[in-house]
């Protein structure tokens, strides 16, 4: 029974501390235009860090607006969609907690 309780106080350790990499105080924003042209709203903006679970999620503004939060330190991938363009990808690297990076700009094109 001993052996049980430490397995799962072990268990919790791990979850707590993959949760603990996902968020923190770090913050990115930008904006998102379709190639050519104006600003693209409702694009959905998704943050995942490799090696922890979970994703922080945002959407673009009608002026192609969108800042997502709450991001801890490390190498994110960025997903950007919206039905009919073809999706974008970017890497970006929050080198600490509180880091702020430069706007990011993002133009999508129309999918073929």
């Amino acid at each position: 029974m001993k052996k049980l309780g430490l397995a799962v106080v072990a268990l919790m350790l791990v979850a707590s501390t993959a949760y603990a990499q996902l968020h923190g105080m770090g913050r990115i924003q930008g904006t998102v235009a379709e190639d050519g042209g104006g600003p693209l709203a409702d694009v959905s903006i998704k943050a995942t860090l490799p090696g922890s679970a979970g994703e922080i999620t945002g959407t673009s503004d009608a002026k192609g607006q969108w800042i997502i939060g709450g991001m801890g330190k490390g190498e994110w991938d960025v997903i950007f969609e919206k039905p009919g363009y073809a999706p974008r990808k970017a890497k970006v690297t929050l080198a600490v907690e509180l880091a702020r990076v430069p706007p990011i700009a993002v133009a999508m094109k129309k999918a073929s």
